[in-house]
């Protein structure tokens, strides 16, 4: 779309189906998930159900190893446009959510078939852009995505003032059904050679793939850490806001918007970074930068080091999201990036589910400041064990 002239002419195709499934995907996120927790309290969700709805995702995220198993005895991409019209379609299921159980129950529907497509759709990305522009191919691609998403939120709130959310929903899930019709026409070479696997289902094949491959291993040791930093200070950051600092609406919002710009601005700086220097040394120098986030808000007491620390959170968000898939696809052979990609993202599950419930216990056992300085110390250290990893992948 926006970027098209900047994309090699041989590749254009693809990028205009990837990048229009990929705006409407914005559309779509906009409409919907951006407003499923306030939705959710709006319609009577406990505290308790708050703090399992943001758990949901992860729920969700456990089961992608096992969904790397069957996703890889099929088609990638009749698998990812299948599991993915079952998570949007659950969505229309929101007409009837009038209690918040019956709401939760969707959405942990949704994340589920959602997640099912990750490992396909990683060993698409490597299969149709090439190696040394994927980042920043994809990057162009994110870039419309958020563009679409932050006008589609913007728009969205007002539309949900005026109309109830059991029609604002289902009518956002049919654009991302819509979203899926451009997607589903990249052309996969690798689907046109594949065959059929009677290979059985076994979490042993994770301590197989880390005994084989000890870098991956270092490599996904590291990233657990410095994900588990991030969220145990992701549960204190509004918190902190609203109770200690008093933020009003209207600064909470410019905080936002602060946020959206350098989301943007993350996803062209390090599609580049990391096409040229590698997503290993990308992730180290977003781990350092990540690190200065809870230490900023250790260090605050007015919302201009909030400020601050919204400019590194938005800044490295994106490069997170391209460094880390980039990297499997790099690392894992090409049957195996679906497995690879199943054990990031279970993992990420298993901190999901754990790591905001730490930082809340060690706001009440240490105050909340405390907590954000442990988070600061958790990120650092993957900081400097990144560090290693890279130095080890270049020695190798």
């Amino acid at each position: 779309m926006f970027f098209n002239r900047r994309v090699p002419s041989w590749i254009r195709v693809t990028y205009y189906y990837d990048s229009t499934g990929g705006f409407l995907y914005g559309i779509f996120y906009g409409l919907t998930i951006a407003f499923f927790p306030i939705i959710a309290r709006k319609i009577g969700a406990t505290s308790g159900q708050m703090a399992f709805l943001t758990a949901i995702p992860f729920v969700g995220a456990l089961f992608t190893f096992y969904w790397a198993h069957i996703s890889g005895k099929r088609k990638k991409m009749p698998w990812v446009i299948g599991v993915k019209i079952l998570a949007r379609c659950s969505l229309f299921l929101t007409f009837f959510a009038f209690k918040p159980e019956i709401f939760l129950v969707i959405i942990l529907l949704y994340w589920i078939f959602e997640y099912a497509g990750t490992p396909a759709y990683t060993r698409i990305m490597k299969d149709i852009y090439p190696d040394e522009d994927r980042a920043k191919l994809m990057g162009y691609v994110r870039v419309e995505l958020a563009l679409a998403a932050i006008i589609a939120t913007y728009g969205g709130g007002f539309l949900l003032d005026q109309i109830s959310y059991r029609y604002v929903f289902p009518l956002g899930a049919a654009v991302g059904i819509f979203s899926l019709h451009f997607f589903g026409k990249i052309r996969v070479k690798s689907d046109e050679n594949s065959k059929s696997s009677n290979e059985r289902f076994s979490l042993l094949k994770i301590r197989d793939i880390f005994q084989k491959d000890k870098s991956f291993l270092r490599y996904i040791s590291t990233f657990f850490i410095f994900g588990f930093g991030n969220l145990i200070a992701m549960p204190l950051y509004p918190i902190f806001l609203v109770d200690t600092l008093r933020v009003s609406n209207a600064d909470a919002g410019k905080l936002g918007a602060l946020f959206s710009a350098f989301w943007l601005i993350s996803y062209l700086l390090w599609g580049h970074y990391i096409d040229k220097k590698g997503p290993l040394a990308a992730l180290h120098r977003i781990f350092i930068l990540t690190s200065f986030v809870p230490l900023l808000y250790f260090l605050s007491s007015d919302i201009y080091l909030v400020a601050i620390a919204t400019v590194f959170s938005g800044a490295t968000t994106g490069g997170v999201e391209l460094a880390r898939l980039n990297y499997i696809t790099k690392a894992a052979r090409e049957k195996e990036i679906g497995s690879y990609w199943g054990i990031d993202y279970s993992l990420m599950g298993v901190r999901g589910i754990t790591a905001p419930f730490v930082g809340i216990a060690l706001m009440y056992l240490i105050g909340i400041k405390y907590a954000f300085l442990v988070a600061f110390i958790t990120i650092f250290a993957s900081f400097l064990l990144m560090g290693r990893v890279k130095m080890g992948k270049l020695n190798a």
